[in-house]
């Protein structure tokens, strides 16, 4: 199983997207979950995101995973930081050496607009006055991958994806960084978010300033 995608976001990050073609036999060889899911297409989702983690870090013990109150994936005892993230098609995962990271990938549709108002506030709904149809999706997309991938990274409860989190700017190329704000109580941070557009989806990885 090739990669999909690779990107050495710096010397300490790196991630790694699989497009999914294989089929669920092709997963469970050897492979296990940590609870079980009955539908094959989720199924598939989250073998494929395990076994790419394996395949960027060999050292690594599967059978030493956990999830952790928020849902997050974690090891005990190992030296570096990581993120899950799946969707149709695709499976993602970032790596990094020395601080908490957060990926999240989405498929660029239209149902996206019917969930919006929960993730957008009001300076980002501006933002998107006046573009087109298929430039609103594609930041919509934009912004919910990054507020969920900032989520992972914050590794906080009790958050709010409107009021918490702010993106200032929209993207402008198909691959780039920009800065955004945790405002979630007393954190108040910036975070850089490192963003990669396919064909039908984006990529974002959020990590520490």
């Amino acid at each position: 199983m090739p990669f999909f995608y690779q990107q050495n976001i710096n010397d300490t990050t790196h991630l790694a997207i699989w497009a999914i073609r294989e089929p669920l036999s092709f997963f469970e060889e050897g492979m296990q979950l940590p609870i079980p899911i009955q539908n094959e297409e989720r199924r598939i989702q989250h073998l494929a995101v395990r076994l790419l983690f394996k395949l960027m870090m060999p050292e690594i013990d599967l059978a030493d995973l956990i999830l952790a109150d928020n849902g997050k994936p974690y090891l005990k005892g190992v030296p570096f930081h990581f993120s899950f993230s799946h969707c149709k098609g695709y499976a993602a995962c970032a790596v990094c050496d020395n601080r908490p990271i957060g990926i999240d990938i989405e498929i660029i549709h239209p149902r996206i607009l019917k969930v919006a108002h929960k993730f957008l506030n009001d300076k980002e709904k501006d933002l998107l006055v006046g573009l087109t149809e298929e430039a609103t999706l594609q930041q919509l997309a934009f912004f919910w991958a990054a507020k969920e991938a900032m989520y992972k990274q914050h590794e906080q409860l009790g958050i709010d994806f409107s009021s918490d989190f702010y993106i200032p700017t929209l993207t402008t190329n198909k691959q780039g960084r920009m800065s955004a704000f945790v405002l979630h109580k007393e954190a108040n941070k910036e975070v850089n978010l490192d963003y990669h557009y396919g064909d039908d989806y984006v990529s974002v990885t959020c990590y520490a300033k």
